[in-house]
């Protein structure tokens, strides 16, 4: 019998998995513990990863973390946790990317706070999503929260659930948040045929300070002093940090960018990603300036590049594709494709800033106007063309 369903057993026998929300007595409160081999559980609260389920408290061995600049999901709150199997570690590896144990567990909470301006009015719970890292890739089980959010249920087809909540500027907002099935996750999700997680595979975008016990500590060196992480380097200055996208001191207009992008749109715009065909890497690390966009001409037509010419065109946002699909909420347009349903206004104002401010590279001139000046002797004889008498 697999240990979680002892601790299920357990759970039940005490009036705990989740059907209260009263802390369980000092020291004997169940351990968190997931193990899918035999297949997921049908309930998060089997896992005992939280001692409060509705406020998400994470149980002892449960780890809360932050990465600096989150990706966009309709202005849900995301709730970022992580569980190692015992007796194992995280390798820090020299290219400045983490590779997990067998069996570490990343978790994610989506829910919408009542209002956002106001933590302290409560939050909706929509969905608990597990990544479980497996022999050869990792795994996906989405939860779908009950009304009174005392526990979640395994939902492998996914589903939809109403959320409402007031806005920055105090307009009542209301939405169907939709539960992605497994297929729908490896749109964006799948790089070289493989499911991987989005946010924690890469230092820079965990190497930032977080406060534990009232105390601002690195989060990689704070891992590091818990025994969850090893081969990190002495000087944690020597990491790489992604820069946070609303945040000036952290970055600069460029830097943060793209930072943005690569958040929200390069687990497909990558090598081996779903949307590899196009030809555009907007991996943070991408230093060329044709391939994260740049005077870069679409591979294909259609109403997915509104008739514009380049992914950016710098100094005009409204003719760069990649601004365009970020701003319409258009099924057969919008970008990313799925996972987002809502313009992001204020990333979309930082993506619009930064096209405008774009110097455009000189090295590149000259093949635009080359393409140019082909464009207009095609024009030309299309139209001598159609000037030609029929015979």
């Amino acid at each position: 019998m697999k240990k979680w369903y002892l601790c299920t057993l357990a759970a039940i026998a005490v009036g705990w998995g989740g059907l209260t929300n009263t802390h369980a007595a000092e020291g004997t409160y169940p351990s968190a513990y997931v193990d899918t081999s035999d297949g997921p559980a049908k309930t998060i609260a089997a896992y005992n990863l939280f001692k409060d389920i509705k406020r998400q408290i994470p149980n002892e061995g449960v780890v809360k973390y932050e990465i600096n600049t989150p990706h966009f999901a309709d202005y849900a709150e995301l709730h970022r946790y992580l569980w190692l199997p015992d007796d194992t570690q995280i390798q820090y590896r020299e290219n400045h990317t983490l590779e997990y144990p067998l069996g570490a567990t990343v978790i994610l909470t989506v829910g919408y706070l009542n209002d956002i301006n106001d933590p302290a009015k409560g939050e909706k719970l929509v969905e608990t999503r597990l990544i479980v890292k497996g022999e050869d890739e990792w795994d996906t089980y989405h939860y779908i929260w009950n009304d009174e959010m005392t526990d979640a249920r395994l939902a492998l087809a996914g589903g939809t659930v109403p959320v409402s909540w007031t806005h920055y500027n105090g307009v009542e907002r209301s939405m169907d948040v939709h539960v992605p099935n497994k297929n729908q996750c490896a749109m964006c999700h799948e790089v070289n045929d493989k499911f991987t997680p989005l946010g924690p595979l890469h230092a820079r975008h965990l190497n930032k300070d977080i406060n534990v016990d009232s105390v601002k500590k690195n989060q990689l060196t704070h891992w590091t002093q818990m025994g969850w992480l090893k081969g990190t380097p002495e000087d944690i200055d020597t990491a790489p940090r992604t820069p946070v996208w609303n945040d000036p001191a952290t970055g600069t207009l460029n830097e943060r960018a793209r930072a943005y992008l690569d958040l929200n749109c390069s687990s497909c715009h990558q090598p081996g990603g779903s949307a590899w065909t196009s030809g555009l890497d907007l991996r943070y690390e991408q230093d060329d300036p044709r391939k994260f966009g740049v005077y870069k001409q679409p591979i294909a037509a259609g109403r997915g590049v509104a008739n514009a010419r380049f992914g950016i065109l710098p100094g005009d946002p409204d003719e760069s594709i990649l601004y365009i699909r970020l701003k319409t909420t258009d099924p057969g347009m919008r970008m990313p494709v799925v996972g987002r349903g809502l313009v992001h206004d204020e990333g979309l104002e930082l993506i619009r800033e930064w096209i405008e401010e774009m110097e455009p590279p000189e090295d590149l001139l000259a093949n635009v106007n080359e393409i140019n000046e082909l464009k207009a002797i095609r024009e030309e004889w299309l139209n001598s063309l159609s000037d030609t008498p029929a015979n």
